[in-house]
């Protein structure tokens, strides 16, 4: 395995950790190799206790999208792993108890997870940046859906994601046409949180969120993560119910007291993870 195909860089501090997708010769097109190394960095991750996860590329490209030989079953498989993807059964297995399990871990991690988005980011590339919890972009990133082009449709949480983000009118636009549209107007289609410019500014705009993520308590953002996410949709009763039971485990954390104490000295609280 290419032990460089998902590079993962901490800042000085530790609080930030960006997992950078790095198959730059195939244009970060993601076969199974990159797969495996990608989750081994989200659960090398999530034993730490960096504040915040910048999921990203390159200043060219994030990613374009499932690697065709992976797909078509041309991609070397020394281990055997692989199964034949065009048995329709073969196929729901494996995307069931493998491809969507890596995705779902950007969503059960208890860390904000953004996605930093240049150049293009298509199909399976675009359906990673949906799992993240927020995503900002330049205004020249190119964004497409395109599985509808190949006749298939997308399968790696890109209907249902994306549809909870931008709505079912915005859905259909993005993914029955599989075109390809601008930063500007992803914003507009409310698939990203921000757009910028120039680099520096897109850098800005991170910073800003990363900054204020670290200013909040990691416990309180994780579950308050878990609550937006799991609740959507549900009964409002079982909601407020979730909301209730989840606080009054908080407010017996030594974070949540110092917190709370540090707001009324108007003092920078120290967070202790418990």
């Amino acid at each position: 395995m290419d032990n460089n195909i998902v590079l993962v860089e901490e800042n000085e501090e530790k609080t930030i950790t960006t997992i950078r997708l790095n198959r730059l010769a195939k244009k970060n097109a993601m076969n199974y190799e990159m797969i495996v190394a990608f989750e081994k960095a989200l659960d090398q991750i999530e034993r730490t206790n960096t504040r915040v996860v910048i999921i990203t590329g390159s200043e060219e490209i994030f990613s374009a999208g499932i690697d065709l030989n992976f797909l078509t079953g041309q991609e070397k498989d020394p281990e055997g792993v692989i199964p034949d993807l065009k048995i329709p059964r073969n196929f729901r297995y494996f995307m069931n108890t493998r491809l969507h399990t890596v995705f779902t871990k950007i969503e059960k991690m208890e860390k904000p997870v953004i996605a930093k988005i240049n150049g293009y980011c298509l199909g399976m590339g675009f359906e990673l940046a949906l799992a993240c919890d927020f995503r900002f972009c330049r205004d020249t990133a190119i964004f497409s859906l395109l599985e509808t082009k190949m006749s298939i449709n997308p399968d790696v949480g890109g209907t249902i994601r994306l549809t909870r983000l931008a709505g079912i009118q915005n859905a259909k636009d993005i993914i029955l046409t599989g075109r390809e549209f601008d930063g500007n107007e992803a914003y507009r289609l409310r698939v990203v949180n921000r757009v910028a410019k120039t680099p520096d500014e897109l850098d800005s705009i991170i910073k800003m969120y990363t900054d204020e993520l670290i200013e909040s308590g990691p416990l309180g953002i994780g579950l308050a993560k878990k609550l937006i996410d799991d609740c959507y949709g549900k009964d409002v009763a079982f909601g407020l119910e979730l909301e209730t039971l989840i606080s009054s485990q908080l407010l017996q954390t030594k974070d949540t007291v110092g917190g709370a104490l540090a707001r009324l000295q108007k003092t920078k609280p120290k967070w202790r993870w418990k």
